[in-house]
């Protein structure tokens, strides 16, 4: 701020005061200068006293306010003799009596902070950014902008928090659960975004996600998982956004259907004399990274019964914070059909799903937990007496391939399902007449996490199946 007096009084040699200003006034007291240095200050806009350009003799208290002149405040000087100007870099306040101490409603970069000022001008609020400040368009802390949901992070979330400390199912078909709309995608099914400041799902909650729809967990800050989110197939059913993609052919006669390949091949189903001799599991996919769409675990077949469903889809977004993962996730492939008599001819057994997609986001990521995305066992072959054969079991909650659908009266049994350690295993081939071959296991699915470029991911589970892939890098804005 710069400080200056309107008028210089001085002293003669002799002490005498001399009669007139040393200098002319800038803002001028009738002819420039003052008349007499009884009146030292020029009221150029009559700011001070109401009548403009006038020359007031000046008897003040020390240091107190005395008016806005613009965006300059006049005060006291120190003894009380005369006014002094002070430039305000950010306004003059009348009402505070004082300079604005920053811009009115306006946001600025300090360093590692952003600050926040009141429409008073006085400081409102400030705020230490995680990974700094940024100017442009508007100082604000930064943030991510996520994987498959861009510019979900520009506004804040309309919604505070959202804390879930019991058991419960969150069904993404219903639109008034996707409190940040739902977004489309192409060649993918639809994200349910979930909106919030905060997001918790806490030590003993558990909250199973149903729905054709992906899901997007998506919050301003840090997103907690403490408890069990489940988003796996059951059964034919595949989990949330999962069964988008179809990979490894349905059973026949008398063969196995294939199991789903993703992070893996499937299992190939049996055939009349070999196991895996029908030589149909679903082809592995790249690397998830790759994929410009979230999606799940890819189902067997087309849509009906004779199917294995896919593990779900679902991304953890902290647009500000941390995604911490303390608990558990699973999204695990579901189990294949049994083989049935199906028109006039006996089916095989449908090959298992494959494990889902899930992908963990924010400015820092933290795995402790556990993670599982297992593929599920394909589906024993009919049975001599025509009923159904045994269907293949969900991808488990460990290292623990899923069993494959049980033999009894001569059928081919079910491979075992994929796990981070193992591949899936073929459909066996069908044993008696009248009966039909199993179908193949499904493969594991992907954790994927993503942070800011030089921000390394913390990826520690206590237990997965499969392994998180390589963190990999996420823009900012």
């Amino acid at each position: 701020m710069v400080r200056r007096r309107w008028c210089l009084v001085v002293w003669s040699i002799a002490g005498g005061l001399m009669g007139s200003c040393t200098a002319p006034n800038p803002r001028v007291c009738q002819d420039g200068t003052c008349p007499d240095p009884a009146f030292p200050f020029c009221d150029v806009d009559g700011a001070v006293r109401g009548t403009p350009n006038a020359c007031i003799a000046v008897s003040c208290s020390p240091m107190a306010f005395e008016a806005c002149r613009g965006d300059e405040q006049v005060a006291c000087n120190s003894d009380g003799s005369d006014f002094e100007i002070t430039s305000c870099p950010f306004g003059c306040s009348e009402s505070l009596q004082a300079c604005h101490q920053c811009r009115p409603d306006k946001s600025t970069c300090n360093g590692e902070t952003v600050n926040q000022c009141g429409p008073d001008g006085l400081p409102a609020s400030s705020e230490v950014c995680k990974l700094g400040c940024t100017d442009l368009p508007t100082p604000h802390c930064t943030y991510l902008a996520p994987k498959y949901l861009p510019d979900i992070c520009d506004a804040a979330a309309g919604l505070d928090i959202l804390r879930i400390s019991s058991s419960g199912t969150f069904d993404t078909n219903l639109d008034s659960n996707c409190t940040g709309g739902v977004v489309t995608q192409t060649g993918g099914p639809e994200i349910c975004v979930v909106r919030y400041g905060t997001i918790s799902l806490e030590q003993g909650g558990a909250l199973t996600v149903t729905g054709a729809r992906a899901l997007a967990l998506v919050a301003d800050h840090d997103v907690s998982i403490r408890g069990y989110l489940d988003l796996s197939a059951e059964g034919f059913d595949s989990g949330p956004g999962g069964g988008t993609i179809r990979s490894g052919a349905l059973g026949s006669t008398p063969n196995g259907g294939g199991g789903a390949g993703f992070k893996t091949a499937g299992g190939a189903g049996g055939s009349a004399t070999l196991n895996g001799g029908a030589g149909n599991g679903g082809a592995s996919s790249p690397d998830p990274a790759a994929f410009t769409v979230l999606l799940g675990g890819p189902q067997t077949g087309p849509d009906g019964l004779f199917i294995g469903g896919g593990g779900g889809a679902a991304t953890l977004v902290s647009c500000r914070g941390t995604v911490d993962v303390a608990g558990e996730i699973n999204a695990a492939g579901g189990g294949g059909a049994g083989g049935a008599f199906f028109l006039t001819a006996p089916l095989g057994g449908a090959g298992g799903g494959a494990g889902g997609y899930v992908v963990l986001q924010g400015l820092a990521v933290t795995v402790t937990g556990k993670l599982f995305a297992n593929g599920g066992g394909g589906g024993a072959g009919m049975r001599s007496n025509q009923t159904t054969g045994t269907h293949g079991s969900e991808g488990e909650r460990s290292s623990i391939a899923a069993s494959g659908g049980a033999a009894s009266t001569g059928e081919g049994v079910g491979g075992n399902g994929g796990t981070d350690n193992a591949t899936p295993v073929s459909g066996g081939r069908l044993n008696t007449a009248g009966t039909s071959a199993g179908g193949g296991g499904g493969s594991v699915g992907f954790f994927q996490s993503y942070t800011p470029a030089g921000v390394a991911a913390t990826l520690t589970p206590s237990a997965a199946s499969p392994l998180p892939q390589p963190n990999g890098t996420i823009p900012t804005r």
